[in-house]
């Protein structure tokens, strides 16, 4: 008799924030998600790397495929985040290794329309929580953003993260030169 391993996601399908559900990336998510980055591309693009050109239905089917992929070899998670009472799709976001076996980093994006409310943050702290509670190897947990990003450099501050150090970046959105900190 043969036996087969198969590895078990170390992070959840879904974790439940504030009436908010982060749920792991499914291509099913491909039309919601389109319409999310198109309606928010604007600002997407000033801050994301990813965001330089709308994606195509069948390239964002692609990515998520490719999330769906990681996150069943434990490589990275990758989450929609879905408003529960309007079971919306309002954003994204994610946890991935960084260049050090014990640090975590966790991005995020959330749609124009749903800015301002808390989703950020309170999906940034479920991440950490998930991070540090399921994940043997963490000790810490990153979070890099433009510095001229107020709303974003804010959720770490909101959170209790220290700034750990500040590089210099070619910009690798539009439109100016980028501090990550």
């Amino acid at each position: 008799m043969k036996c087969h391993h198969h590895e078990v996601a170390r992070l959840p399908d879904i974790l439940t924030c504030e009436g908010l559900e982060l749920r792991r990336w499914d291509t099913a998510f491909t039309e919601p998600m389109i319409s999310a980055i198109q309606k928010s591309f604007a600002e997407l693009q000033q801050w994301m790397s990813w965001a330089q050109k709308m994606p195509t239905a069948d390239e964002l089917r692609q990515v998520l495929l490719q999330g769906q992929t990681a996150f069943d070899a434990n490589r990275a998670w990758e989450y929609a985040i879905f408003e529960t009472e309007a079971e919306q799709l309002v954003g994204g976001t994610g946890l991935h290794p960084s260049d050090r076996p014990d640090c975590f980093e966790i991005g995020y994006w959330v749609h124009t329309d749903w800015t301002g409310r808390g989703i950020a943050t309170a999906t940034t702290s479920a991440l950490v929580e998930a991070a540090f509670t399921r994940l043997g190897e963490a000790t810490q947990i990153a979070i890099r953003m433009d510095r001229a990003n107020g709303a974003s450099a804010a959720i770490p501050r909101k959170l209790g993260f220290t700034l750990d150090h500040i590089e210099d970046h070619a910009a690798k959105a539009q439109p100016r030169c980028r501090r990550t900190g």
